[in-house]
């Protein structure tokens, strides 16, 4: 019996190893894209509040305190997110001291690298999400509704 666990553990080590080694690195992937998303809300925090600031003053500002708030890291990883933000201000601040064609051509360039990584960001829970076809729907702030075909 000794000699069948031996060999069991021996045998799926590696598989637990590499399962282990893949979460880290999706981990670390997430962390990265969640600094480069911080950076980006930064720059169009500048550039849309610049361009137009009726409004998209605070937007952006707002969306990465949403993020903060939503991913709940730790200090140490909040410090970080906080420093990208005001990093890609500053950067887009220098870049762009106006509103014209290539700030304009540059945020949607950046809105659509950002999209992207929120699409990465978010992939796991569309997974999770699963509708079941059945005779309900559940609609927000409402009782249940009966569907009959």
């Amino acid at each position: 019996m000794k000699r069948f666990i031996l060999i069991f553990g021996l045998a799926i080590a590696p598989l637990l190893a590499s399962a282990a080694a893949q979460s880290y690195e999706e981990y670390v992937e997430r962390q990265r894209d969640l600094t480069v998303i911080s950076a980006i809300f930064g720059e169009m925090h500048h550039i849309r509040r610049t361009c137009d600031p009726r409004y998209e003053a605070d937007v952006w500002r707002e969306r990465m305190k949403q993020l903060i708030t939503l991913e709940e890291p730790d200090e140490q990883f909040r410090e970080q997110l906080v420093a990208q933000f005001n990093d890609g201000y500053r950067k887009a601040q220098r870049a762009f001291s106006g509103c014209d064609r290539r700030a304009r051509d540059y945020a949607a360039a950046r809105a659509a690298q950002g999209e992207g990584i929120i699409r990465r960001l978010t992939a796991s829970l569309e997974e999770e999400e699963q509708f079941v076809d059945g005779p309900l729907l559940i609609q927000p702030d409402a009782q249940p509704v009966t569907v009959n075909d």
